[in-house]
Formats: structure tokens, C-alpha cells, sequence
């Protein structure tokens, strides 16, 4: 399992968030409650959506879903009330009709590495149907922004 949250091959669009850490986030110990960190992912991955053109509104408008069919987390250390996190997203390119995100949260003041996910979607049309063929949008997203593309 561990080796599915490193950082996979190929090359990736970029984007990233800041996020404060308000109080009813945290816990008795002022620490963040874990199932907050997949609400960080959502908040980057919505960012990285509406600046790369694939957003949930335009998903929608193409007649598709994107649901999350895995998701995992690896908490490395605790995040606190007042911190303000960057969340870090890549979207990998694939071939296959998925989008495969990693995420690296980091708290701003020190750049401490807090905790690293992975999330995987595939996509379905409004009838909850598979669709099986990279769709056009997501094509188009990255025919689009081919520069900005990152290869380690």
C-alpha cells in the first residue's frame, strides 16, 4: 500500500492552495481532526478544476461525474489551530478516462510536510454509467495547458 503514495511516474499539472485551520477543525488538543485533510484535498482539487478547466460546474455541463473510487492519507505530523496550510495538488496525465491527484500539505510557516494523499476518480456520465474513454474535456485540459506540464 505505501507505494501508492509516492510520487508516480509521468508528467503532471500543478496547483496550489492555502488553507487557515479554523478552531471547529481541530480537536480538544488543538490538533487538526484527520477527516478535515480529505476537506483539504477537496478545496485543492476544486482550485486546480476551475484553474485548469475542469472543474466540478464544467464536468457537469459535459455531461459527467468524477467520483472518488480511492483515497488515502498518510498523516506525518499533527497540523494545529492557526496554522495555514498550502496544499499542494498534481493531476498526472493518463491515458485512461481517470484523474489521479497527489497531495502534499505542508504547514507556510516552517514548510513542514504534515500529511500526503492520493485520490482517484473515474468518470461516469449523469446516469451513473462508466465511461471508459478519456473524455474529451479531460484531452482538451491537457492538450491545452502542455507547457505548464511538469516531467520528473
Amino acid at each position: 500500500m505505501r507505494k501508492w503514495l509516492e510520487p508516480p511516474e509521468g508528467s503532471y499539472l500543478r496547483h496550489e492552495v492555502e488553507v487557515d485551520v479554523r478552531f471547529q477543525e481541530v480537536d480538544p488538543l488543538q490538533v487538526v481532526w484527520h477527516g478535515h485533510y480529505v476537506t483539504y484535498f477537496e478545496d485543492a482539487r476544486v482550485a486546480f478544476g476551475r484553474r485548469y478547466g475542469i472543474s466540478y460546474e464544467q464536468l457537469r455541463a459535459a455531461g459527467l461525474a468524477a467520483p472518488i473510487v480511492r483515497l488515502e492519507c498518510d498523516y506525518l505530523a499533527p497540523a494545529r489551530f492557526g496554522d495555514v496550510l498550502v496544499i499542494s495538488v498534481r493531476l498526472y496525465r493518463r491515458e485512461s478516462a481517470k484523474l489521479d491527484f497527489l497531495y502534499t500539505v505542508s504547514r507556510k510557516a516552517d514548510s513542514a510536510v504534515l500529511a500526503v494523499g492520493r485520490t482517484l476518480q473515474v468518470f461516469s456520465d449523469v446516469e451513473g454509467n462508466m465511461v471508459l474513454t478519456t473524455p474529451a474535456i479531460l484531452r482538451d485540459t491537457y492538450d491545452k495547458w502542455a507547457a505548464e506540464m511538469i516531467d520528473e
